[in-house]
């Protein structure tokens, strides 16, 4: 019987990375739900350094829990894009240019929907830079 679950879920490479972009995908969007709906709980416990305050232009900010929530999304962002990619070369296909920009597009719009314009720019910037290297890595 394990064997039989070996060979089939576990040693195609392909199943192997979508089980993991999966995991990734779901972690990051209920680490950003936790983030959300327990914001007293977070700051009463030892992650609530993250918000911490800086004073900048007459205005306060919390930049290290920006940076928290910019490698979280970022991590979602790849996740989606390692899911998508799988599942469209296991149909057969490619993945697209116009299908990655897509991607990025609906996450910068959630994300400028959950915080602010700014943040889905920063996250615009990830993103791409996420995208570019792909693409140097690959040689494509």
């Amino acid at each position: 019987m394990a064997q039989l679950l070996y060979r089939n879920l576990w040693a195609p490479k392909e199943l192997r990375t979508l089980f993991l972009g999966v995991l990734m995908l779901s972690l990051g969007f209920l680490l950003e739900l936790i983030f959300l709906f327990f914001v007293v709980d977070i700051k009463n416990s030892f992650l609530g350094v993250l918000y911490w305050e800086l004073t900048l232009l007459g205005g306060t900010t919390t930049p290290l829990l920006i940076i928290f929530h910019l490698v979280v999304w970022s991590i979602v962002f790849f996740a989606s894009l390692m899911v998508y990619t799988v599942i469209r070369e296991y149909s057969g296909g490619r993945t697209g240019v116009s299908e990655i920009v897509g991607i990025i597009i609906i996450l910068t719009i959630t994300t400028g929907l959950i915080f602010d314009e700014w943040f889905a720019l920063f996250f615009l910037i990830a993103s791409t830079l996420i995208t570019g290297y792909l693409y140097l890595v690959t040689g494509e």
